[in-house]
């Protein structure tokens, strides 16, 4: 004889068949001695038999055949009908006497003076699992009272197995539909003071010796769904306050004796945390109980009546980090190369640019940007450092990079006034052309040796000249700096006189829309790709052709990173990276208009001109618009050179892999790309055969995993291998203290404010994750991001400047960005939402 339903004290582990998640570790707990509200369950068996005796088993099956999780439209006509067809049944009268008795015997139990209401809470047999908690996909009724109330209330938490974001979890999961069963728990109510939820271990940052606990005012609900800011509180397992954050904690709900009813918290209730020191014991004493039980970090949900905690959930910790992990890439022996005593100026830059972590022979090519530092030493009189850019190799096969500003120097007196007279009239544009005809010759002479090679020592020989070639490239590509920066300081100050003083900084953005620069025109590019994309498909002869001309042009950049290295493949090498911005942008049809895009970018460059031309005489505004349009190419010029270095990088690559490929033939090395963990000056004596290199390449190649992987955990190569030391930030104001819990200051780089959920993207492979209204968070930007501006409403980054990649591209698309707040990535969260103010530099967080 099948029973219906069964007291939550009868149930255990073992229950889940029949009690679901839920049940099964209230049961559990009850057992475990724990504060439980008393309660009961109607079986899976109930449900079960619920769709036999109507036939809908059979019409459920055949509602959900071809559906795919991506077709929401359809998954939610389906759910609309099912759960209709479950509420509109009849319920076996068996089932109704069960449910009947088993409530008269809960309200006896809890007394004649007792008005008894009641949660009614769904509980599937695939819920609060290790592996998928199914959280909040089904439903809960609280403060029900009455048993014809509580049957109406089981048959639409059975209809709840069938809601949408149920059905879309369970297609992504990978679970059966009609293989799932649902149970409904019926518990007694704790007409709650506080409640909210604790996780017995930080999911957060993965430690296992820090309680997680948020609250908030009467019934948990409001912090479970979300509709608070809660108090949070982390402590250690001895019950100590480690850290806490007062949340703003506007609602609550409470039990009446209808119902339940949502009211604003008092002004001066809000103002002070809802728990203190004797129920923070209290919950840290239950969570030590509760994990000891499972033997595993638990995610609990608990309420506070009358200075008592009652347990009103478990579940495993489904999205528990593994346990913080050793970041230090340093030995014990290991010294910091750079020993002074403020951070050098050109930190925040080379970090940028330098932004992935490189191979020992990326080194080769890091050293030639040595040229700057000449050129600033030429040209400017700045003093150059004792020793030049290096890298410095650890006994573990770690390699560090020993770098100095230039210094000031007297010559700097005379130097830059020569400079600034010599090129007052030169234009970037027409010291760009000649070189650019040389990098040209420069690289078909590379691309011809690669093709050609077949001496390894030849080979190498050749790739030691290249390096030196490059270097001096290199070098006259920033000669346009100082033409640059004389055209921008005209252009400024004739725009000084045209604008108020408070507008200066809105009309130079608007004055630099519209530019058709070198990542600009990839991205409208881009664009043309991904409309052919969506009038034709991704499978069309169409969408090739289109996708191959646009790969033929833009081949060449890096896949990741801002500057580009040996070790990074190209887009050539990895065209699946710009497959992932084309599926970004076919998220939204609205960011496939390009036309509209470009054309309202247009259109505010010329208003603003307009509104300079009312401002100024005719002969005055002439002189500034030549002066305007010359300042526009040099950012053309800028980027155009950025762009040919990529080029000239991708070649020097090639060449490199075709000698490592000699060199894996002869087994030298295993493999071609085994060649970048070589240095520069390696390179000729292992290609002769005079150099057992592969013990030494593969500490290299362990040492680069493990700096890559604190990488990605948010510590930039350039510490984590002991370049420089983490310098310690600036004492913030008393002001600035105050603000300090709900707001970050970095750099404004791109004007305006715009209020969005958080979107962390660490690389390429998460591109699709960004959608329209986002705000983009990631630790720097590079060219290969930049579609992604489109989709993005808002930028932060960790590390850049008003002239970093970032704020570039944000100027250009009017959208508000913030650089330069340190380990924002981590501080953030995805979902969350804050207020990014582009014009003051200031992120604030809408909620905790």
């Amino acid at each position: 004889m099948l029973n219906y339903t069964q007291n939550l004290s009868e149930l255990n582990k073992d229950s889940l068949a029949i009690a679901g998640g839920k049940g099964a570790n209230l049961g559990e707990l009850i057992k475990a001695g724990l504060p439980v509200p008393p309660g009961f369950i109607v079986t899976s068996g109930a449900y079960r038999g619920h769709l036999e005796a109507s036939g809908l088993k059979e019409r459920i099956s055949a509602r959900l055949e071809n559906l795919k999780d991506q077709d929401m439209a359809a998954i939610s006509d389906a759910s609309t009908d099912i759960s209709a067809w479950i509420e509109a049944a009849p319920m076996n009268l068996k089932v109704q006497e069960e449910i009947v008795m088993a409530w008269e015997r809960l309200a006896e139990k809890m007394g004649p003076d007792v008005k008894l209401a009641v949660a009614v809470r769904s509980s599937a047999t695939a819920e609060d699992l290790p592996s998928a908690s199914f959280a909040g996909q089904h439903d809960t009724y609280l403060g029900i009272y009455g048993k014809d109330t509580v049957l109406e209330h089981v048959k639409k938490c059975w209809a709840s197995l069938w809601s949408s974001q149920a059905i879309s979890y369970r297609i992504s999961m990978g679970f059966d539909h009609l293989k799932i069963d649902l149970a409904v728990v019926v518990q007694v109510m704790i007409a709650a003071e506080a409640a909210g939820v604790m996780f017995t271990a930080n999911p957060v940052n993965g430690n296992c010796d820090e309680i997680l606990i948020s609250a908030g005012y009467g019934l948990g609900e409001t912090v479970v769904s979300g509709l608070i800011t809660p108090d949070t509180f982390i402590l250690n397992k001895e019950g100590y306050i480690q850290k806490k954050a007062l949340g703003s904690k506007k609602l609550r709900i409470l039990l009446t004796e209808t119902g339940t009813v949502m009211e604003e918290v008092p002004a001066e209730k809000r103002q002070a945390y809802c728990l203190g020191m004797s129920e923070l014991k209290q919950l840290c004493s239950l969570a030590d109980l509760v994990e000891k039980h499972y033997g595993s970090p638990m995610d609990t949900e608990w309420a506070l009546l009358n200075a008592k905690i009652y347990l009103l959930q478990a579940r495993p910790i489904t999205t528990m980090k593994s346990a913080a992990e050793d970041r230090s890439v340093l030995g014990p022996e290991d010294k910091i190369i750079y020993q002074g005593t403020k951070a050098p100026f050109g930190l925040q830059s080379v970090m940028e640019h330098c932004s992935e972590p490189m191979t020992p022979l990326d080194f080769a090519l890091c050293c030639c940007y040595q040229g700057f530092n000449n050129y600033l030493h030429h040209d400017m009189g700045l003093r150059l450092p004792k020793e030049p850019v290096m890298p410095v190799e650890r006994d573990s096969g770690c390699v560090a990079i020993k770098y100095n500003d230039p210094r000031l120097s007297p010559a700097m007196l005379w130097k830059i006034p020569q400079s600034l007279i010599k090129n007052f009239s030169k234009e970037a544009k027409d010291i760009w052309q000649p070189l650019a005809e040389e990098m040209d010759a420069w690289l078909a002479r590379v691309e011809d040796t690669s093709r050609s090679a077949n001496d390894a020592e030849k080979c190498a020989k050749f790739i030691e000249q290249a390096f030196a070639e490059y270097g001096v490239l290199f070098g006259r590509r920033m000669s346009d700096f100082i033409p640059s920066a004389v055209t921008y300081i005209k252009y400024e100050l004739l725009l000084r006189k045209a604008v108020d003083k408070n507008n200066i900084e809105e009309f130079k953005e608007r004055l630099m829309r519209g530019l058709p620069f070198k990542t600009a025109l990839q991205n409208e590019a881009l664009v043309k790709v991904a409309q052919v994309a969506a009038l034709h498909g991704k499978d069309s002869q169409a969408f090739q052709e289109e996708f191959n001309r646009f790969l033929e042009e833009y081949r060449d950049r890096p896949s990741i990173g801002m500057a580009p290295t040996l070790g990074s493949p190209t887009w050539r090498e990895k065209p699946e990276i710009i497959q992932e911005l084309i599926d970004a942008l076919l998220g939204d049809p609205t960011l496939l208009n390009s036309d509209d895009s470009f054309n309202s970018q247009k259109a505010d460059y010329e208003d603003a001109k307009r509104q300079i031309a009312k401002r100024l005489k005719p002969s005055k505004y002439l002189k500034f618009e030549q002066t305007l349009e010359k300042a526009r190419d040099a950012v053309i010029v800028r980027e155009e050179g950025l762009f040919y270095l990529e080029k000239l990088t991708a070649g020097m690559r090639r060449l490199v892999l075709k000698l490592g490929s000699l060199l894996a033939e002869r087994s030298v090395i295993n493999e071609a790309g085994d060649v970048f963990f070589l240095f520069a000056e390696e390179l000729r004596a292992a290609a002769s055969g005079k150099l057992d290199i592969k013990a030494r390449i593969e500490k290299r190649k362990n040492a680069y995993k493990k700096v890559c992987a604190a990488h990605e955990k948010g510590v930039h190569w350039i510490i984590s291998t002991g370049s420089f030391p983490v310098f310690a930030a600036k004492k913030k104001s008393q002001k600035d203290e105050k603000a300090a819990s709900d707001s970050m200051t970095g750099i404004s780089a791109s004007r305006g404010v715009y209020e969005g959920p958080v979107c962390i993207v660490m690389g390429p492979a998460e591109f699709n994750k960004v959608k329209k209204g986002d705000i983009l968070v990631s630790a720097y930007t590079a060219p290969v991001w930049t579609p992604l501006f489109r989709v993005a409403s808002a930028v932060v980054t960790e590390i850049g400047s008003a002239g970093s990649h970032a704020a570039i591209v944000s100027r250009e698309y009017g959208i508000p960005c913030v650089v330069a707040i340190d380990n924002v990535t981590n501080l953030l969260r995805d979902g969350q939402r804050i207020r990014v103010d582009g014009t003051k530099g200031i992120v604030t967080l809408l909620e905790s």
